[in-house]
C-alpha cells in the first residue's frame, strides 16, 4: 500500500469519527450542539476536496454508520439530509470552480429544494399537512413558555405583555419559517466556506476563494424586492405570505453585501481589529444597525461604494 493511499484512508478514518462525534454533539448537547451542528459538514467538505470524490463518498459512509450506531438510523437519515447533502454539494460546486457565492447558492437551493420534494411526498403519502404541524410546534413551544412565566409568579395583567409578545412573535414565524431555513442553510454554508478557507493552501490549486469584500449580489436583486414588496399590498393570505419570505431573503442578502462593503473599508484603512470585533458585535445586538447595513447593501447597487476613487489633482 503506497504512502498515498495510507494518507488517504487515515484521513478518510479522521474525517468520518470527527464528522459524526460533532453531529452526536448537536444531538446530546443543547446549547452547545447548536454550534456543532455548523461545523458538522467541515470533516466531510475539508477532506472531499484534498482527497477526491471517492474518499469523500468514503467519509460520508463511514459517518452516516458511525451516527446509526450511536443513534440509530433514523438519527443517521437525518445526518445525512443536514450534514452530509451539504457538505457534498458544496464540495461538488467550488470543485467545478464555482465562486463561494455561487457553490453557497447551489448548495443552498439543491439542499432545500431536496428537502421540500421530499416533505411534499411525505405529506402526500401519509395525509398530513406539514405545515400544520410546524404552526401547532410554534403554539406548543408559545404555551410551554407562557407556563414557565407563570411558575415563576408572573401572572394576570403582568404576563399579558410576554403573551401578546410570544403570540406575535409566533404569527409571525409561522409565515416566516420557510425564508428562516434559507437564510440558516446559507450561514451554515458560509460558515463552512470560511473555515475552508483557512485551509486552502492544503488544497487543490484549482479550488480558489475571492475576498469576502468583493462580495455583491447580481443587479435583478433589486427588481425582486421591489415586486415582493408590492405583492404585500395584495389582499391575498398565500401571496402576501410568500412576497413576505421573498422580501425577508432579499433583506439578509442585502445585508450580507453590506458587510461586505464595511469589509472593504476595514481592509482599506487598516481599521484595528477591536474595532471591527465592536461592529460585528453591535450587529448582534442592535437591530437598527442591521437595518442600516442593508440598506447599505441596496444603495451600493447605485453608489458603488468600493468603486476606486480617483485621486484629485490639486
Amino acid at each position: 500500500m503506497s504512502s498515498d493511499t495510507k494518507g488517504t484512508l487515515l484521513d478518510v478514518v479522521k474525517g468520518g469519527i470527527v464528522s459524526a462525534t460533532l453531529f452526536a454533539a448537536f444531538l446530546n448537547l443543547p446549547v452547545v450542539g447548536l454550534l456543532t451542528a455548523a461545523v458538522t459538514p467541515f470533516p466531510l467538505l475539508y477532506f472531499g476536496l484534498k482527497r477526491g470524490n471517492r474518499a469523500g463518498i468514503g467519509l460520508v459512509l463511514l459517518a452516516a454508520v458511525l451516527v446509526a450506531l450511536v443513534g440509530g438510523p433514523e438519527m443517521s437519515f437525518l445526518y445525512l439530509g443536514q450534514s452530509a447533502l451539504l457538505a457534498l454539494a458544496l464540495g461538488w460546486g467550488l470543485a467545478r470552480g464555482y465562486s463561494a457565492s455561487r457553490s453557497i447558492a447551489t448548495t443552498v437551493l439543491v439542499t432545500l429544494g431536496l428537502a421540500a420534494a421530499a416533505a411534499a411526498v411525505y405529506s402526500v403519502a401519509s395525509g398530513v399537512d406539514l405545515h400544520e404541524r410546524v404552526v401547532a410546534a410554534i403554539r406548543e413551544s408559545i404555551s410551554q413558555s407562557l407556563s414557565l412565566y407563570e411558575k415563576r409568579g408572573i401572572k394576570g395583567d403582568e404576563l399579558k405583555p410576554f403573551r401578546d409578545a410570544l403570540e406575535q412573535g409566533g404569527e409571525m414565524l409561522a409565515h416566516l419559517y420557510p425564508a428562516l431555513l434559507l437564510i440558516g442553510q446559507s450561514i451554515v454554508a458560509g460558515i463552512n466556506v470560511m473555515l475552508l478557507r483557512r485551509f486552502a493552501n492544503r488544497l487543490p490549486a484549482s479550488i480558489r476563494f475571492a475576498p469576502f469584500s468583493s462580495f455583491r449580489n447580481p443587479d435583478y436583486l433589486v427588481w425582486v424586492a421591489i415586486a415582493a414588496g408590492f405583492s404585500l399590498l395584495i389582499d391575498n393570505s398565500v401571496v402576501s405570505a410568500a412576497a413576505l419570505n421573498v422580501a425577508t431573503v432579499a433583506g439578509f442578502l442585502y445585508f450580507v453585501q453590506g458587510v461586505a462593503i464595511a469589509r472593504h473599508y476595514f481592509e482599506t484603512y487598516s481599521v484595528p481589529a477591536l474595532l471591527r470585533y465592536l461592529f460585528y458585535a453591535l450587529l448582534v445586538m442592535q437591530a437598527y444597525l442591521v437595518v442600516a447595513v442593508a440598506l447599505l447593501g441596496l444603495f451600493d447597487l447605485w453608489a458603488d461604494f468600493r468603486r476606486p476613487r480617483k485621486p484629485k489633482n490639486l
